[in-house]
């Protein structure tokens, strides 16, 4: 026969087993084959999915050219009767083998199937994304839109220290009434006798009115000084909102990984139980004929209650971190979460990565960009400059004070020649001595400036030790990706292997139970150190300002 033509008739048989293995341990209820992932997925009772690995002569096949198989199929097809026929004699002298070698109660025992573990993929769902829940949090967050409110008070006062350079307009209007008319004293003789005693100036009820523009000239920099500090209150205020901001992406990325961790350690645990499942059956099946002891049976069940246990934490684990994640979205906490898997190849995500941020940039390279970056360090330096102005204000106030006035005053009074006049005026004022209560409120605001400016070189020092942490805790977590993942594979080839061994008789329980905790074990370590990769990744574009 071709070479080729044999590789395609192992193809069949290897399928035809597996098929038969599939059934024989009740792996899942329906099974179909997606290509070209070459996986079989399969459906549990509880609605959860899993996918199983094809063969690798079947995964090898389906590698092959398409032509190939067409023009080939049909000289296969004629030798499959061949190749049965001798397999179905091979078959029946391994079984007069092993009827030999075993007791008579094994005598209709069938040959033992190939032994399958269920394994997990990161599969890529139409849930949201990562960008998604960011900006429906950015939409919804009652602290981050309080931040605004201050940002927009900051911008008023700012506006309102710019506006006292322009002209004032005021007006005063009065109306009097006093107890007797005003008037002056006439002290001359012959005039008293006559009733002149005091000649009257104005009226007993008057009207007054007057309107006045004023602009300041000269305020030794009071007005300037007010200007620049409400304008470093306003840069103050935006950058304490954009760190709001990334705080609120930080807290998103972590109820979002949070979520897909606890879907992830659902399934592992899912699985588990599963594995367990199947293998009490075994077990059971060998301790009806009397080939294992009852202590085998009940080591078996001690470890599926403990499984089941550990999949009811998983699943409220899962309905807490959604109903978290649901909060920062802004949606019903028992509403129901579909995200977008945040993991293909690469640890860190492309939803991560933010433009302006070199991926290969070493700690010190990081800790330069946070420098120039961190909202927070600018938010501190405004605010110290900010003070800064308020005590040159405070100290301008005891300077000149020169400002010009004008308008139009109204007196009702009939003994005036006129009863309204234009004026203007030359304002100057100066506070020569006060006590020292404007140099102390400078000393004081001086103070507090010096006190930003420390804090400010102390959170340098902690940006930069987040900085380094979190580059540390990328880069072990992606060392640990590729540790977990030869992990994983090493843990389904044990309890595979150990499954087989025990069903053949030569292994023991333990051996399985074992090997079975050691790969839920090596999976939770996986997803973990995936998981911690893509959130490492966040928490440095966050120490960095580039979130």
């Amino acid at each position: 026969m071709h070479p080729r033509n044999q590789i395609a008739l192992a193809v069949l048989l290897v399928s035809s087993i597996g098929c038969a293995g599939s059934d024989a341990h009740r792996m899942a209820n329906t099974s179909t084959v997606n290509s070209p992932s070459a996986t079989i997925q399969q459906q549990s009772d509880d609605g959860y999915y899993s996918e199983l690995p094809l063969p690798v002569s079947l995964v090898a096949f389906a590698d092959e050219d398409d032509d190939f198989a067409e023009n080939e199929l049909e000289e296969v097809s004629s030798d499959v009767k061949t190749v049965d026929d001798e397999k179905e004699k091979e078959s029946d002298s391994e079984l007069d083998y092993d009827l030999e070698l075993n007791d008579a109660d094994s005598a209709g025992e069938q040959e033992l199937m190939p032994v399958l573990i269920d394994t997990i993929e990161f599969a890529s769902s139409g849930g949201e994304s990562l960008q998604e829940a960011w900006a429906m949090a950015v939409t919804v967050d009652q602290k981050l839109q309080s931040k605004a409110n201050v940002t927009g008070a900051a911008v008023y006062a700012h506006e309102a220290a710019k506006s006292a350079r322009n002209p004032s307009l005021r007006t005063f209007n009065s109306y009097t009434a006093l107890d007797r008319t005003p008037g002056i004293g006439v002290n001359i003789p012959g005039l008293s006798s006559l009733g002149f005693s005091s000649l009257p100036i104005g009226e007993k009820d008057f009207f007054s009115s007057a309107t006045l523009a004023s602009i300041p000239l000269y305020t030794s920099g009071r007005i300037s000084s007010t200007i620049n500090s409400t304008c470093a209150n306003v840069h103050a205020s935006r950058f304490d909102q954009r760190s709001e901001m990334h705080d609120l992406k930080m807290e998103v990325a972590q109820a979002y990984v949070n979520v897909l961790k606890a879907e992830k350690l659902v399934e592992v645990v899912r699985i588990s139980v599963n594995t367990l499942e199947e293998h009490l059956v075994d077990v059971q099946d060998l301790f009806d004929e009397g080939v294992v002891a009852n202590s085998d049976v009940l080591a078996v069940k001690t470890l599926l209650s403990d499984a089941r246990d550990k999949y009811l934490r998983a699943t409220n684990g899962l309905d807490l971190a959604s109903a978290a994640y649901n909060r920062f979205v802004g949606r019903p906490l028992d509403a129901p979460v579909s995200l977008t898997e945040l993991m293909n190849s690469q640890p860190a995500s492309s939803e991560f990565v933010s433009p302006g941020l070199p991926i290969e940039a070493g700690p010190d390279e990081l800790v330069a960009i946070a420098s120039a970056q961190r909202s927070e360090l600018q938010a501190v330096a405004h605010k110290s400059n900010a003070l800064r102005h308020q005590a040159k204000r405070e100290l301008a106030a005891l300077g000149p004070q020169v400002g010009a006035a004008g308008g139009f005053s109204f007196l009702e009074n009939e003994n005036l020649t006129h009863q309204g006049f234009w004026s203007a005026s030359l304002l100057a004022e100066w506070t020569i001595f006060d006590g020292g209560v404007a140099r102390n409120k400078a000393a004081s605001l001086r103070q507090q400036a010096s006190a930003l400016a420390r804090l400010k070189r102390d959170l340098e020092s902690r940006i930069a030790l987040q900085v380094r942490q979190a580059w540390l805790n990328l880069q072990n977590a992606t060392d640990r990706i590729n540790v977990t993942e030869k992990s994983v594979e090493q843990a389904e080839e044990n309890l595979k292997v150990a499954l087989d061994r025990y069903r053949k008789e030569v292994g023991t329980n333990t051996e399985v139970l074992d090997a079975q905790t050691l790969l839920v074990q090596s999976r939770n370590n996986y997803y973990a150190a995936n998981y911690d990769a893509a959130l490492a990744r966040v928490m440095l574009d966050r120490a960095t300002g580039s979130l």
